[in-house]
């Protein structure tokens, strides 16, 4: 019988390998795995012509086997940015990333001065059972990146890192969230952790950036989810009422730019593959084998969820 693991890897294109890979690893303390060539059986997964080529580096929190970005570089393909000028509230592909840090004023201070810009200022957010400190920053490739502290329930951060987090949590914006909960929940069999809604009740100002005008008419709706039914990395669908954005849900495919598709873990993958199928899951890539460094050659096989996200499960070698 098939069993759901983890989110092993955020898939992230960018147009600057040096760049990115400055904040996380040179300023956030995060590790370098090891840098790779794209193995042709990937590219052509991905429907990628035989001009395309890219290359790969995969960073590491301390040595934690979850939660890992993969950077990927394209070389000879035409690209678009997948959320390009994007707001939070804009439906499709990954919204943002959720990493931990000690401090959120002085991130804040330091990630402006590497380029980026915050949503809002730093702000004290409550969100269901979490008390934290909370900005949302775009970054390089117009990703959003949402770095906090939580106060409540306490967390104690390893020392010594600026960044000291795994991708623990990430954020999609879909257009109906009955229908996401759905698809997770009872197509997909994520277990869903949390549901929750944020709304303010007077004009302030907003961790999303919305006017002031306009905030106490706006309500973010949340379902969280996890593949193994753990806390150590989740996902949440949101939905916005009462404020309407883009729809990027086309846009969320190789090669274009910014947060591209997690890559999971399953064992017993052929029967995973079956049982999805017999929930009526479309599949978008079929089953087969794929040569994924440092995994080896494996099964993989991808989806796409509601608004355009893109998932790859696999099964390593034990």
């Amino acid at each position: 019988m098939h069993q759901l693991k983890t989110i092993l890897e955020v898939v992230y294109s960018v147009g600057n390998m040096d760049k990115v890979t400055h904040f996380l690893c040179d300023y956030g303390g995060l590790s370098l795995v090891d840098t790779y060539d794209t193995d042709r059986s990937v590219l052509d997964f991905w429907g990628l012509t035989s001009t395309v080529s890219a290359s790969e580096k995969l960073i590491q929190f301390d040595n934690h086997p979850t939660g890992l970005l993969r950077l990927i570089k394209y070389e000879g393909a035409e690209q678009q940015y997948i959320r390009s000028s994007q707001k939070p509230w804009d439906i499709g592909g990954i919204m943002d990333i959720n990493l931990r840090v000690p401090e959120v004023a002085q991130t804040f201070d330091d990630l402006r001065d590497l380029g980026f810009h915050g949503l809002s200022d730093p702000l004290l957010q409550e969100m269901g059972p979490f008390k934290l400190y909370d900005i949302l920053m775009k970054g390089y490739d117009d990703i959003i990146i949402a770095f906090t502290h939580r106060l409540q329930p306490p967390l104690e951060l390893k020392e010594g890192y600026k960044i000291p987090s795994h991708v623990y949590n990430s954020s999609l914006t879909v257009t109906d969230l009955q229908v996401s909960k759905d698809f997770y929940q009872h197509k997909m069999g994520f277990t869903l952790m949390n549901e929750y809604s944020v709304k303010k009740e007077a004009p302030m100002e907003n961790m999303f950036g919305i006017p002031m005008n306009v905030i106490t008419e706006v309500s973010c709706n949340v379902n969280m989810f996890s593949l193994d039914g753990t806390r150590d990395v989740m996902f949440q669908t949101c939905e916005f009422n009462g404020v309407v954005g883009k729809d990027f849900s086309a846009m969320a495919v190789p090669p274009n730019r910014g947060l591209l598709m997690y890559r999971c873990e399953v064992e017993d993958i052929k029967s995973y593959y079956e049982w999805i199928q017999g929930n009526g899951v479309q599949i978008h890539k079929e089953l087969q084998q794929l040569e994924i460094a440092p995994y080896g050659k494996v099964p993989c096989f991808a989806v796409l969820g509601p608004d355009g996200v893109w998932w790859e499960f696999l099964e390593r070698n034990t």
